[in-house]
Protein backbone atom coordinates (compact mmCIF):
# COMPACT_ATOMS: atom_id res chain seq x y z
CA UNK A 1 0.00 0.00 0.00
CA UNK A 2 1.71 3.47 -1.08
CA UNK A 3 1.00 6.16 1.39
CA UNK A 4 0.72 10.03 0.31
CA UNK A 5 2.64 12.39 2.94
CA UNK A 6 2.34 15.79 3.39
CA UNK A 7 5.15 17.46 5.80
CA UNK A 8 4.09 20.94 7.31
CA UNK A 9 6.22 23.17 9.33
CA UNK A 10 7.50 26.56 9.14
CA UNK A 11 11.09 25.48 9.65
CA UNK A 12 12.92 24.20 6.53
CA UNK A 13 15.37 21.77 8.27
CA UNK A 14 12.33 19.93 10.12
CA UNK A 15 10.72 19.90 6.85
CA UNK A 16 14.03 17.93 5.59
CA UNK A 17 14.80 15.93 9.01
CA UNK A 18 11.18 14.53 8.68
CA UNK A 19 11.62 13.85 4.46
CA UNK A 20 15.11 12.48 5.30
CA UNK A 21 13.29 10.06 8.14
CA UNK A 22 11.14 8.91 5.66
CA UNK A 23 13.56 7.55 3.15
CA UNK A 24 13.66 4.47 5.57
CA UNK A 25 9.72 4.03 4.88
CA UNK A 26 9.94 3.56 1.12
CA UNK A 27 5.73 2.55 1.11
CA UNK A 28 5.62 6.34 2.40
CA UNK A 29 5.81 9.37 -0.96
CA UNK A 30 6.06 12.21 0.22
CA UNK A 31 3.47 14.42 -2.23
CA UNK A 32 4.28 17.78 -0.88
CA UNK A 33 5.31 20.17 1.72
CA UNK A 34 4.14 22.93 3.29
CA UNK A 35 6.04 26.13 5.22
CA UNK A 36 2.40 27.68 6.59
CA UNK A 37 -1.24 26.50 7.65
CA UNK A 38 -2.03 28.27 5.15
CA UNK A 39 -0.44 26.23 1.97
CA UNK A 40 -1.30 22.88 4.40
CA UNK A 41 -4.81 23.86 3.83
CA UNK A 42 -4.17 24.24 0.12
CA UNK A 43 -2.14 21.12 -0.18
CA UNK A 44 -4.94 19.15 1.34
CA UNK A 45 -7.42 20.26 -0.63
CA UNK A 46 -5.82 19.59 -3.90
CA UNK A 47 -3.38 16.90 -3.34
CA UNK A 48 -5.45 14.46 -0.60
CA UNK A 49 -2.86 13.34 1.57
CA UNK A 50 -3.51 9.92 3.57
CA UNK A 51 -0.77 11.63 6.23
CA UNK A 52 0.34 14.67 7.30
CA UNK A 53 3.50 15.37 9.47
CA UNK A 54 2.18 18.52 10.62
CA UNK A 55 3.64 21.38 13.29
CA UNK A 56 1.30 22.91 15.61
CA UNK A 57 2.90 26.78 15.90
CA UNK A 58 3.08 27.82 12.50
CA UNK A 59 3.13 31.97 11.08
CA UNK A 60 -0.55 32.60 10.12
CA UNK A 61 -2.60 29.37 11.43
CA UNK A 62 -1.31 26.53 13.45
CA UNK A 63 -1.83 23.14 13.59
CA UNK A 64 -5.03 23.54 15.07
CA UNK A 65 -6.39 25.86 12.82
CA UNK A 66 -5.51 24.19 9.87
CA UNK A 67 -7.98 20.50 10.63
CA UNK A 68 -10.99 23.15 11.52
CA UNK A 69 -10.13 24.63 8.18
CA UNK A 70 -10.72 21.09 6.94
CA UNK A 71 -13.51 18.81 5.57
CA UNK A 72 -14.25 16.33 8.31
CA UNK A 73 -14.53 13.87 5.10
CA UNK A 74 -11.33 15.05 4.07
CA UNK A 75 -8.79 14.52 7.05
CA UNK A 76 -5.97 12.53 6.70
CA UNK A 77 -4.21 10.62 9.44
CA UNK A 78 -2.37 12.99 11.19
CA UNK A 79 1.15 13.40 13.40
CA UNK A 80 1.75 16.38 14.67
CA UNK A 81 5.67 17.26 15.18
CA UNK A 82 5.79 20.04 17.42
CA UNK A 83 9.43 21.35 20.18
CA UNK A 84 6.22 22.23 22.29
CA UNK A 85 4.53 19.16 24.67
CA UNK A 86 2.12 21.33 26.15
CA UNK A 87 -0.32 20.68 23.01
CA UNK A 88 -0.43 16.51 23.27
CA UNK A 89 -3.68 16.43 25.10
CA UNK A 90 -5.65 18.96 22.51
CA UNK A 91 -3.98 16.76 19.84
CA UNK A 92 -5.41 13.67 21.30
CA UNK A 93 -8.90 15.18 20.92
CA UNK A 94 -8.60 15.93 17.65
CA UNK A 95 -7.25 12.36 16.81
CA UNK A 96 -3.96 12.61 15.95
CA UNK A 97 -2.40 9.18 15.71
CA UNK A 98 1.02 10.41 17.01
CA UNK A 99 2.54 13.36 18.98
CA UNK A 100 5.99 14.08 17.81
CA UNK A 101 8.30 16.05 20.16
CA UNK A 102 11.47 17.74 18.77
CA UNK A 103 13.98 16.81 18.96
CA UNK A 104 13.24 13.19 18.46
CA UNK A 105 15.08 9.77 17.04
CA UNK A 106 14.57 7.68 14.54
CA UNK A 107 13.46 4.75 16.73
CA UNK A 108 10.48 7.44 17.87
CA UNK A 109 9.44 8.58 14.52
CA UNK A 110 9.58 4.87 13.21
CA UNK A 111 7.13 3.74 16.47
CA UNK A 112 5.13 7.03 14.54
CA UNK A 113 5.01 5.61 10.96
CA UNK A 114 4.04 2.13 12.54
CA UNK A 115 1.22 3.48 14.16
CA UNK A 116 -0.47 5.80 11.32
CA UNK A 117 0.42 2.77 8.66
CA UNK A 118 -1.88 0.60 11.69
CA UNK A 119 -4.78 3.12 11.78
CA UNK A 120 -4.88 3.31 7.96
CA UNK A 121 -5.24 -0.54 7.95
CA UNK A 122 -8.19 -0.44 9.72
CA UNK A 123 -8.22 0.89 13.02
CA UNK A 124 -11.42 3.52 12.88
CA UNK A 125 -10.35 5.21 15.85
CA UNK A 126 -7.53 5.90 18.53
CA UNK A 127 -6.78 2.92 20.55
CA UNK A 128 -7.05 4.35 24.26
CA UNK A 129 -3.90 1.99 25.65
CA UNK A 130 -1.99 3.90 22.67
CA UNK A 131 -3.12 7.49 24.13
CA UNK A 132 -2.52 6.68 27.68
CA UNK A 133 1.12 5.40 26.91
CA UNK A 134 2.01 8.32 24.42
CA UNK A 135 0.59 10.72 27.43
CA UNK A 136 2.55 8.72 29.97
CA UNK A 137 5.87 9.58 28.07
CA UNK A 138 4.64 13.64 28.52
CA UNK A 139 3.33 12.96 32.14
CA UNK A 140 6.16 14.49 34.08
CA UNK A 141 6.39 17.40 32.06
CA UNK A 142 2.92 17.84 32.67
CA UNK A 143 2.62 17.33 35.96
CA UNK A 144 -0.75 15.21 34.93
CA UNK A 145 -1.69 11.94 37.31
CA UNK A 146 -2.24 8.73 36.09
CA UNK A 147 -6.15 8.76 36.36
CA UNK A 148 -6.15 12.40 34.55
CA UNK A 149 -3.96 10.76 31.61
CA UNK A 150 -7.07 7.64 31.91
CA UNK A 151 -10.21 10.15 31.98
CA UNK A 152 -8.82 12.01 29.10
CA UNK A 153 -7.95 9.31 27.09
CA UNK A 154 -10.91 7.46 27.36
CA UNK A 155 -12.63 10.77 26.93
CA UNK A 156 -10.62 11.26 23.68
CA UNK A 157 -12.27 7.98 22.55
CA UNK A 158 -15.61 8.04 23.80
CA UNK A 159 -16.13 11.55 22.23
CA UNK A 160 -15.01 12.55 19.42
CA UNK A 161 -13.04 15.35 18.17
CA UNK A 162 -13.73 18.40 19.47
CA UNK A 163 -13.53 20.73 16.47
Amino acid sequence: MQIKALIVDDEPLARDRIREMLKEHPEIEVIGEARNGREAIDSVVNHNPDLVFLDVQMPDLDGFDVLQNLNVAQLPVIIFVTAYDQHALRAFDVHAVDYLTKPFDRKRFAEAVTRAKVFMKGAKEPDTARILSMLQELRPAQGISSDSLSRMARRSFLFGPKM
